[in-house]
C-alpha cells in the first residue's frame, strides 16, 4: 500500500508557509498605514496581530524542518513545540540564527542589545505573550502604562533619531510649526500624551508625522528580520532534497519553505520606497 503520509507532510508545511506569509505582509501593509488619528489607530493592533502571528509561524517552520533533519524526519510533537517555544519570539528568533549558522557558510550575529532591532523583538515578544490583550487587562489597572501603543512610539523615536537624524527632524519640525501658525492651529489637543498628560496640537501632529515617516524603515528592519529565516529555510531545503534522494523516498516531505519568503530579499532603497507588499508578493 502506498504511503501517502510524507505528501501529508509537505502539504501541511507547504500551508503554514502560506499562512506566515500572508499574516507577514498583511502585518507590514497595516503598519504603513498605522497611525495615531481615529482613522487609522486601529491598523497598529492589526498590523501587531498578523506580525507576531507571521513570525511565530516562520520560526516554528524553521524550528521544525530542522529538528526534522537531525531526526530521521520525525518533526516535534505539539506539546514540544509549546513547551519549549510557544510565544518566546526573540528567544526563537535568536536559536533560528544559530539553526541558520548552522548550515550556512557565511555567519549572521544576532541583534546588539538596547537596539532598535533588539527593542522591537522584545516587543513583538511581549505583545504576542500579554500585551495584545492590553486595552481589557487595564480596565482594572490605576497604574500609568504606556501600552503597546506608546511602546511603539518609544522605538519609533529612537529609530527615527538613528535612521532620519537630528537636522532632517528637526527641520520638519520647524515646517509643521509654520505650516500650523499660518493656519491658525494653536492651543491643546483634545488626546492625551502616552503618560496621560495633554498635548499642544503641535505635539499631536508631531506624533503622528514622525510616525509616518520612521513607519518604512521600521518595515526594512522586520524585512532584515526575516531574511535570515529565508536562507536557514533555502539551506535546509537543499538538506532535505539530499536526504529524500539519499533514502529514496517517493514523494518530497518537506517542501522549498524559502520561497514563500522571496520578499526578504528586497533591497533597503526597494523597502523605503514600497507603499504596499501584499499585492505584489501575494498577487
Amino acid at each position: 500500500m502506498r504511503d501517502f503520509r510524507f505528501s501529508r507532510t509537505f502539504t501541511l508545511l507547504q500551508q503554514e508557509g502560506h499562512l506566515a506569509r500572508a499574516s507577514l505582509l498583511s502585518g507590514i501593509d497595516l503598519l504603513l498605514k498605522a497611525n495615531l488619528d481615529e482613522s487609522k489607530i486601529g491598523n497598529f493592533y492589526s498590523a501587531f496581530f498578523q506580525l507576531t502571528i507571521g513570525i511565530e509561524r516562520i520560526l516554528k517552520l524553521v524550528v521544525i524542518t530542522n529538528h526534522m533533519l537531525e531526526n530521521n524526519y520525525i518533526p516535534p510533537t505539539d506539546k514540544e513545540l509549546r513547551k519549549k517555544y510557544g510565544h518566546n519570539i526573540k528567544a526563537t528568533y535568536l536559536y533560528a540564527l544559530t539553526v541558520r549558522n548552522k548550515w550556512g557558510h557565511e555567519k549572521v550575529v544576532a541583534p546588539v542589545s538596547g537596539s532598535v532591532e533588539d527593542k522591537m523583538l522584545d516587543f513583538l515578544e511581549s505583545f504576542a505573550n500579554k500585551a495584545r490583550y492590553y486595552n481589557l487587562r487595564e480596565l482594572n489597572n490605576t497604574t500609568a502604562d504606556p501600552g503597546p501603543l506608546g511602546n511603539w512610539y518609544s522605538i519609533c523615536k529612537r529609530a527615527a533619531r538613528a535612521e532620519i537624524g537630528y537636522v532632517k527632524l528637526d527641520k520638519d519640525a520647524e515646517r509643521i510649526m509654520y505650516q500650523m501658525d499660518q493656519a491658525g492651529l494653536v492651543g491643546y489637543s483634545a488626546r492625551f500624551d502616552f503618560d496621560g498628560h495633554p498635548m499642544t496640537l503641535f505635539d499631536d501632529y508631531w506624533r503622528m508625522h514622525l510616525i509616518q515617516k520612521v513607519a518604512p524603515h521600521l518595515v526594512w528592519k522586520i524585512v532584515q528580520f526575516i531574511t535570515p529565516l529565508y536562507n536557514a529555510l533555502r539551506y535546509i531545503a537543499h538538506e532535505a532534497m539530499d536526504y529524500e534522494n539519499r533514502h529514496q523516498l517517493k514523494l518530497p516531505v518537506i517542501p522549498h519553505l524559502y520561497e514563500f519568503f522571496v520578499f526578504s530579499l528586497a533591497t533597503k532603497s526597494d523597502s523605503l520606497r514600497r507603499k504596499t507588499w501584499g499585492r505584489i508578493f501575494l498577487g
